[in-house]
């Protein structure tokens, strides 16, 4: 088989993999939702009985995993060497702190200009962005604070849970999402800019850099220092041996002991 039938080939398989493992997940789900919704009393029969129902697929898509394996060692598929290219925005980040200051060319002026106006429109979405999450939060964290008003059955509390704060978080990634968007094409917009600072100007020494190249460039040198990485990783070490006291001050600890307890005798069957 030549390399372009293999690489069809494997193609094709990891599409049909794709829609089949999506297809029993949802088989799954829908067993899931069935006994969740449907009334009858949860027993490990009832579970079994409803798993039966969809056996068939499962096995199929055990079996389908199974020949994917067996095609890599068969007939593998090329290995292409991935080339990394810059993102816009890393683009034109290095383009702008390299560039040199020249106020006295006209061209040099506009496209700074040009440049600042879009970092302001670039920071106001930032900054709606932020709101937004920052609402949602306070949101979530209000139903999350106001624990009398949790309902005594946890499954009712759970649902409400899901109910009030699962759209918080929705419309908090749907803004970060598009945010990211705006900002990746504002930034495809900049990049004329941007290369218009640098044919005029030319390249710059750190001394010669703007004052925005200079801060970034600056917080760039510390935050790749030994002494940056060291003091990230002592602030995560001291974090996380306040939060392991904390929870063993407070009984946390035995909690998720009588938890892991009851998963193995209830649910796995160890006991």
């Amino acid at each position: 088989m030549t390399q372009t039938g293999k690489q069809k080939l494997h193609f094709w398989y990891g599409i049909a993999l794709a829609l089949f493992t999506v297809v029993v997940g949802a088989l799954f789900i829908a067993q899931a939702a069935d006994i969740y919704f449907g009334g009858a009393e949860y027993s490990r029969a009832l579970v079994i009985e409803r798993c039966s129902q969809i056996a068939v697929p499962f096995w199929l898509w055990v079996a389908a995993v199974a020949a994917g394996g067996i095609l890599e060692l068969a007939a593998p598929a090329p290995r292409a060497k991935l080339r990394v290219h810059p993102g816009s925005r890393k683009l034109l980040d290095r383009l702008t702190r390299s560039a040199a200051e020249k106020e006295d060319d006209p061209a040099w002026r506009s496209a700074a200009a040009a440049l600042a106006k879009e970092r302001r429109i670039r920071m106001a979405v930032r900054l709606s962005c932020l709101a937004v999450c920052l609402i949602c939060a306070g949101v979530g964290a209000a139903f999350l604070l106001n624990i009398p008003a949790y309902p005594s059955d946890p499954n009712e509390a759970v649902l409400g849970l899901v109910r009030s704060a699962l759209p918080c978080v929705a419309v908090a990634f749907l803004a970060c999402c598009a945010c990211s968007f705006y900002d990746e094409i504002a930034a495809k917009r900049m990049l004329p800019y941007a290369k218009t600072l640098l044919a005029t100007g030319g390249r710059a020494t750190t001394k010669g850099l703007s004052a925005h190249g200079r801060f970034f460039t600056g917080a760039l040198a510390i935050a790749r220092s030994p002494q940056a990485l060291w003091a990230v990783r002592g602030a995560v070490l001291a974090a996380a041996v306040a939060l392991i006291a904390a929870g063993v001050a407070n009984g946390g600890m035995h909690d998720v002991f009588v938890k892991a307890i009851n998963i193995c005798t209830e649910c796995i069957g160890l006991g």
